[in-house]
This record gives structure tokens, C-alpha cells and sequence, in this order.
């Protein structure tokens, strides 16, 4: 199943500016809804949510955004994600269920598009999960299902109990973080002294034909905001500024280019609800960078050449 014909999403984990429900106003609301219109506008069609997003508050205003664009909910897909508790993860017959039901309470919505496990639960056998997953999609509530931070072979749990083909995995991949392109391959030197390995996530979507949706595509904004501490940012900061020039545009144009070209066809997932910014992420859509660019990038942001 293909998400998306555009080439990133909008996250709305900050669509309502607070985390605290309580601390809704008008002006939150608005600030939501014209991010949506912006979106729009842009030619944005996939908009990611999860039922913590905003202690639901994101989800919730989310059924005003709809409310707002009467036309526009067929030509949209609505993914989000359930099972985080408040220090645990919960992906049990029950609490899934009644994660599902609650997502579409607060979106006023009769379906939800892509529907992800957020977290793998470990106390959870794969088959119950894969049961209630099974039953949404029968039932009309769900079109597709898929995970989010899951490891390849957590992954194919899942998916061995599962009638229906999971058709994403929400993986934290960007230039700052590299862990998902290679299995076995060390992805960026070390941090507190432990290696990073390649977990081979990005090679198992291509093979299992699952769409990578990225989340924190821009470093958690430091790309976008160009922050350079260590010798390794810099590097990374001067080859997007210079890349930068040759196609015409911003570092942060450049950065999510460098996600959405890659084969296996990831979904940078924008987390802003500035107009502004989301038109210049949107603009990113243009650039198909080269090979010897796509590479350029690698190596700085790696901190060296490919064996």
C-alpha cells in the first residue's frame, strides 16, 4: 500500500503547541487549523498522529481541522498509533481495542487510514496483537496497519500472526541518525562509547514492501536550525550548504531530500505547525538529488567515506 504520492508527511505531535490538555484555547485551535490549510495547500496528504500526541488534545483538534476542510478527509490518509502507557507499553486485546476506539472518537472520523502499533510491547505475545490488528481491518475501523519503532525482527513477530501485509514502520532516521540504512555496518562512530550498528530496518522495508516513515527527519531541528557543535556536524553543515546551492535550496530542503531519495521511498514526517516552514519542507518534493550528492551527504554525516 503507498501512503502517499507526496514525497514527506506532516507529524502532528506539535499540531496544538502544549502537551497538556487543559491548556487548550482558541488560539491553539487556530494555530492547528491553519498549519492543516497550510499543509494542504502545500500538497501534503499523509498527517501522522499518536494518542499521546498532546495527551489527545492532538487528536481531538485534529476532528476541527476535518470540520474546517469539509472536502478534504477522502483526499487525505490519517495514520496514528496507540499501546504507550503512562511507563509502560500496552499492545493487549483490550487496550488495543480500546485505543482504536478512542482515536476515532476524537477525530469524529468512521476510519482511520494506517493504524500503527507504537511501540513493541514485550509482555504482549505477537499473535494477540496481531488478532486485534486482523479484527480492526474487518471490521471497517482500520484500512491498513503498521508499526513504529520496531526492529526488523520484532517486525517479522508481528507480522507471522498477521493476515493482512503491515505497510509502514515509523523509524527515528535523518542525517543525525543513520542506525536504519545498513544491518551490520557501524553507522556513526560511538556515542558514550558503544557503537552504533545498522540495524537493517530500511532493507527490510524494501523487501517486505513497507513504506519508512521518519520521524525527527531534521535531528530533533537541529538541522533545520544549523547547529553545529562537533567536528562532525560541521562537516554535515557545510556540505548541505554547499549542496544547498548547487539545487537553490535551504539546508532543510536539502536534508529531507536526502530521506525521500533513497529506493526504499521514506516519508520525512515534518513535525511543525508554522505555515512557513511546512511550505519550505514542501518544497523539498522538487529535489531528487544526484548519486554523488546523496553520497557527499552520507560521508559527512557518517564522518567518513564508504568502505
Amino acid at each position: 500500500m503507498k501512503l502517499t504520492n507526496f514525497p514527506i508527511g506532516l507529524g502532528c505531535m506539535g499540531l496544538t503547541g502544549t502537551w497538556n490538555p487543559a491548556d487548550m484555547t482558541a488560539e491553539n485551535e487556530k494555530r492547528a487549523i491553519d498549519a492543516f490549510g497550510a499543509a494542504l495547500e502545500a500538497g501534503i496528504t499523509l498527517y501522522d498522529h499518536a494518542d499521546i500526541y498532546g495527551g489527545g488534545s492532538c487528536e481531538e483538534v485534529f476532528a476541527k481541522c476535518l470540520a474546517a476542510v469539509p472536502d478534504a478527509r477522502d483526499k487525505i490518509c490519517i495514520a496514528t498509533k496507540g499501546t504507550i502507557g503512562s511507563g509502560f507499553y500496552n499492545a493487549s486485546e483490550d487496550n488495543l481495542n480500546a485505543c482504536i476506539e478512542r482515536s476515532l472518537t476524537r477525530m469524529n472520523i468512521e476510519y482511520i487510514d494506517v493504524y500503527q502499533v507504537h511501540r513493541p510491547d514485550p509482555f504482549t505475545h505477537p499473535r494477540e496483537t496481531a488478532r486485534v490488528l486482523d479484527a480492526a481491518i474487518k471490521s471497517g475501523k482500520v484500512r491498513a496497519v503498521g508499526v513504529s519503532n520496531h526492529f526488523p525482527e520484532q517486525v517479522r513477530a508481528l507480522q507471522t500472526y498477521l493476515e493482512a501485509p503491515l505497510v509502514c514502520n515509523q523509524i527515528e532516521i535523518s542525517l543525525e541518525k543513520l542506525d536504519p540504512i545498513y544491518e551490520g555496518l557501524e553507522a556513526g562512530g560511538t556515542v558514550g562509547g558503544k557503537g552504533l550498528i545498522g540495524d537493517g530496518t530500511l532493507d527490510q522495508c524494501m523487501a517486505l514492501n513497507m513504506t519508512p516513515l521518519a520521524w525527527s527527519p531534521l535531528g530533533n531541528g537541529r538541522i533545520a536550525r544549523g547547529e553545529a557543535g562537533s567536528e562532525k556536524q560541521q562537516a554535515l553543515h557545510k556540505s548541505l550548504l554547499e549542496i544547498g546551492e548547487k539545487y537553490d535550496a535551504t539546508s532543510v530542503q536539502i536534508a529531507l531530500s536526502w530521506l525521500h531519495s533513497h529506493p526504499s521511498g521514506i516519508v520525512p514526517l515534518v513535525g511543525s505547525a508554522n505555515p512557513a516552514h511546512i511550505r519550505e519542507a514542501a518544497e523539498s518534493a522538487k529535489i531528487k538529488l544526484a548519486r554523488e550528492d546523496w553520497f557527499a551527504l552520507w560521508s559527512a554525516a557518517w564522518g567518513r567515506n564508504p568502505p
